[in-house]
Order: structure tokens, then sequence, then C-alpha cells
């Protein structure tokens, strides 16, 4: 028999870890369109030019729309993660590692 606090606590970590999937996977397809566009040819006529089913100024686009969407995912990742967030910088700054970071 599960609890109410069990299933908010499923779903809080399942809803965690949707977004951290999404990030690892919006981000590698920003850096990959973003290192196709950076070895495209350059020129006056390289935005028609056909790379991988896309024109470079498509891929442009298509880089520009996920780079939106991994910043949007990564405000979320920032807000559901805050009391972790602060907890490891207070950890990180705190002088000597045995004690306690203050509160």
């Amino acid at each position: 028999m599960k609890t109410n606090y069990h299933r908010r606590s499923q779903v809080k970590a399942q809803i965690r870890a949707f977004v951290a999937f999404a990030l690892i996977v919006l981000w590698a397809i920003s850096a990959l369109t973003g290192f196709l566009l950076y070895i495209a040819p350059t020129g006056q006529r390289s935005g028609r030019l056909i790379l991988l089913f896309l024109t470079k100024s498509a891929w442009g686009d298509v880089h520009f729309w996920i780079s939106i969407a991994a910043g949007i995912i990564t405000i979320i990742h920032i807000i559901i993660d805050w009391k972790t967030l602060k907890a490891c910088m207070r950890f990180l700054v705190s002088t000597e590692r045995g004690e306690k970071p203050s509160a």
C-alpha cells in the first residue's frame, strides 16, 4: 500500500529524471547542430547548400529552436533542483570541508 507522500515523491523523481534526460538530449543536439554549422562551408551561396537533408539556413533554424528549448529546460531544472543547488554551492564555498556550512 503506497502512501500519498510516496506517490508524490515518485512523481517528483520521474519529473526530475525526465528533465535530466531532456537536458542531455537537447544540449547534445544543440552541440551537434552547432558543430555542423561550424564545419559547413561559408560564402554567398552556402545558405542553399544541402547538408543531411536540410539547407544550412534550415540547420541554423533547427539549432536556434533546439537551443531555446534547452535553455527553457535548463531554467526548469534550476527551479526544480534549487535546494540541492544551494546546498552544493554552500558546500563548495565552505572554507574547510570538515565544517558544516552556515545556514
